[in-house]
């Protein structure tokens, strides 16, 4: 058994708009009206009983033949936090004021945007990793032996082989999770990501064709490089 140290990786989705905010903004304003007598969050629809918010936003969207999806809750949860005041000026006199164009233009329409979540993930399992590294030998028999002799020499790591299919989990039992930082996507880091990613493909026949000597050199330039 292996123990799995925690690591970390980022949730990356395409930024998806309630289908709710196509709506013009009276009717937004009637909703909401509907969601504030039913005591809909305002603020963090995750604070309070979030699967009651959502069955009455269902109920509510029944009106406009919309089926609420779980994003329509933040939408209106945000909706009616930011306008808070503009909302309020709106219901105090239900005929007069939801009649008032120029209020009623003032709502601000909450825009969704994607964020990367850090959030690390640890337990027990045991593994299989299948790998394959490219050996120069002056017969078959020898590759195993000079593969031991250069691991215990440091010249090789095991780690060092490249995945020939995916590595295999068994017995995996998770022990616990945790939440990290969060934080608004750019666009760059994707850009540079991909970059990385076709230098890669495109000088893996080159690392290929390097002899055992030139490829320790490569290896120590690139550690120099991480350690800086």
């Amino acid at each position: 058994m292996r123990e799995i140290s925690p690591f970390f990786i980022f949730i990356n989705m395409p930024t998806s708009q309630s289908q709710f905010s196509r709506l013009p903004n009276k009717q937004l304003l009637f909703i909401s009206e509907k969601l504030v007598d039913e005591n809909f969050p305002i603020g963090n629809p995750y604070d309070d009983d979030f699967e009651e918010a959502y069955s009455v936003l269902q109920s509510v969207s029944k009106y406009f033949n919309i089926v609420a999806a779980h994003e329509d809750v933040e939408f209106f949860a945000k909706l009616l936090e930011i306008n808070d005041d503009l909302i309020a000026d709106l219901f105090a006199n239900n005929k007069e004021q939801m009649k008032n164009k120029e209020l009623i233009e003032k709502l601000v329409i909450p825009v969704a945007k994607s964020y990367n979540l850090n959030y690390s993930v640890w337990g027990s399992c045991s593994y299989t990793d299948y790998k394959v590294q490219k050996f120069d030998s002056y017969d078959e028999e020898w590759v195993s032996g000079s593969a031991e002799q250069q691991r215990q020499d440091g010249n090789w790591s095991m780690w060092d082989g490249r995945d020939r299919r995916d590595t295999e989990y068994e017995n995996f039992e998770e022990s616990d999770y945790d939440f990290g930082d969060v934080y608004e996507v750019d666009e760059k880091p994707i850009q540079e990501s991909l970059l990385s990613k076709l230098v890669l493909e495109n000088t893996s026949d080159v690392i290929n064709s390097l002899d055992r000597t030139t490829l320790i050199k490569l290896r120590n330039l690139i550690n120099q490089k991480l350690s800086s």
